[in-house]
């Protein structure tokens, strides 16, 4: 499994295209403007770009330009499985396999500085192909300073992804573990195929299914999930999505399917995965034993 990502900062020219392209007779590029998000900080009034996602026929490459941003400054972009009309723009990262590891291979990371200008752009490729309509926007966020670095390093020593994702550089080192920045602030969402713009340019069948599969958000608070358990409904087929956000630390585990994540006290876990088997499973936090989300699958 390779996974490499480049980053560098560069005078822009951004297209002036609508928020959804599709290229080609087979749909295999798609690519979004960004916006800024409700919650972003302040600074980013003048904020543009686009993304870019190209599916090569057995990989997929993600690209994104931005300008308005501020200037030499670290920012941390992934590919999101919603779109950016969710009330977490995005919804949560997409990962190739639900039960796997947060970091990239399984995930598409891109990392870069601002110039002087607030310009900047980045790339990330992967050899595996992210399936259609499974692209639901890029997010950028600001960097955690901790894992700040120059322009000029990102350009020269941002090295190929080893050992699944473990590293991205040894010159680095304990910094850039696990893919790199930590999540900071949301700054601006593009949309690719996850959301409202989406949907208008889709036939009504599979607007639904998306609608459907759109990221839920369970909240814990002093173990317990805010206002009951949440019942998740899907259709066989659909991709379930949802997010388990905990002030415990604990383990998530979606019986049936058999997946488990560690969510840690304060932090977020992230689901995605096909709705393939049928019936009526529990969600839990395991230690706890505290029942969280109903999922159910209908036929």
């Amino acid at each position: 499994m390779s996974y490499k990502t480049k980053a560098v900062a560069a005078l822009l020219a951004l297209a002036g295209s609508g928020a959804l392209v599709a290229c080609g007779s087979d749909d295999e590029s798609v690519s979004g403007e960004f916006a800024v998000v409700a919650d972003a900080p302040s600074g980013y009034e003048e904020l543009s770009g686009e993304a870019r996602l190209e599916r090569t026929g057995g990989g997929t490459e993600a690209s994104i330009e931005l300008s308005g941003l501020q200037p030499d400054t670290e920012y941390a972009a992934h590919v999101h499985a919603a779109g950016c009309d969710q009330p977490d723009p995005g919804g949560p990262h997409f990962q190739f396999d639900p039960n796997g590891s947060d970091m990239p291979p399984n995930e598409i990371h891109l990392s870069f500085a601002s110039n002087a200008d607030g310009e900047g752009e980045a790339e990330a490729s992967n050899d595996r192909e992210i399936p259609d309509g499974d692209a639901g926007s890029i997010v950028v966020h600001l960097a955690e300073p901790e894992d700040a670095m120059s322009g000029e390093e990102h350009g020269s020593a941002m090295g190929r992804e080893e050992d699944g994702g473990a590293t991205k550089s040894d010159e680095h080192g304990e910094a850039m573990e696990g893919g790199g920045h930590s999540h900071s602030d949301k700054v601006a969402c593009a949309e690719l195929e996850g959301g409202s713009a989406a949907s208008s340019e889709a036939e009504e069948g599979d607007a639904t299914k998306r609608e459907a599969s759109s990221n839920e958000t369970i909240v814990v608070r002093n173990g317990e999930p805010v206002g009951g358990v949440r019942e998740l409904e899907y259709d066989a087929g659909e991709r379930v999505r949802f997010e388990v956000r905990s002030d415990v630390a604990d383990e998530v585990h979606v019986h049936g399917y058999d997946l488990m994540k560690d969510v840690a006290a304060g932090g977020t876990v992230s689901f995605s995965f096909p709705a393939d088997i049928e019936g009526i499973f529990e969600v839990e936090l395991e230690g706890l034993t505290e029942q969280i989300a109903e999922l159910r699958v209908n036929p």
